[in-house]
């Protein structure tokens, strides 16, 4: 068996690193910061293509807002107005969307709580932490591999890949499994637990 460990090394930490956190907050917090990470997705795959318009847009209001809170015209005051280049827009989507994963997480430490959650919800917490980390990584190696093709530069291309370990077993190559084709399969598997730990938890309190 031969692993190839190069960047999946460090991915596979921040994997690890949040299965830790779930475990020791909990299945609640957890399950809600991962349903943010799926809308959070579907937020910057939506808005993501039109972010500069966005941004500019918020500067107008600014610069109106500044305007008028002085006693000027509020046309007075010329707001700025950036460019993202259609080779850099993927980077930009992904620093959008890693921003609306950490407001998801603020979210979630606001909404849950540790209340009865015992060591079985502390195991769901660590594996939603998980899950929510690989769908996180699907959506930016997507935006990565997209930046690629539109720049035709790869940083991580000396002695880094964007793919979890490469496992070979016996004779011929296993197939090579990446992140971004991980990411509906994590949000599938969330469904599948939370619906199933909450049916074990109703049960649970009738019984």
């Amino acid at each position: 068996m031969t692993i190839s460990l190069d960047w999946g090394i460090v991915e596979a930490a921040f994997v690890v690193a949040t299965a830790l956190l779930g475990f020791m907050l909990g299945w609640k917090y957890m399950a809600i910061w991962t349903v943010g990470v799926f809308f959070s997705t579907i937020v910057a795959s939506k808005i993501g293509p039109k972010l500069a318009l966005l941004i500019n847009k918020l500067f107008s209001v600014g610069a109106q807002f500044f305007a008028i809170a002085t006693g000027r015209d509020e046309n007075a005051v010329s707001a700025p107005t950036i460019a993202i280049p259609d080779t850099l827009l993927p980077l930009a989507i992904a620093v959008f969307f890693l921003l609306l994963v950490l407001f998801a997480f603020w979210i979630a430490r606001k909404l849950g709580n540790a209340i009865a959650v015992g060591l079985l919800g502390k195991i769901m917490g660590a594996i939603f932490g998980g899950l929510g980390t690989i769908l996180a990584l699907s959506e930016i190696t997507n935006y990565y591999q997209q930046y690629v093709t539109a720049s035709g530069n790869n940083p991580l291309a000396t002695g880094f890949t964007l793919s979890i370990p490469t496992v070979s077993v016996g004779v011929g190559g296993a197939p090579t499994f990446d992140w971004a084709s991980m990411g509906t399969l994590a949000i599938a598997l969330f469904l599948v637990l939370l619906i199933g730990y909450t049916i074990w938890r109703v049960v649970r309190t009738v019984i």
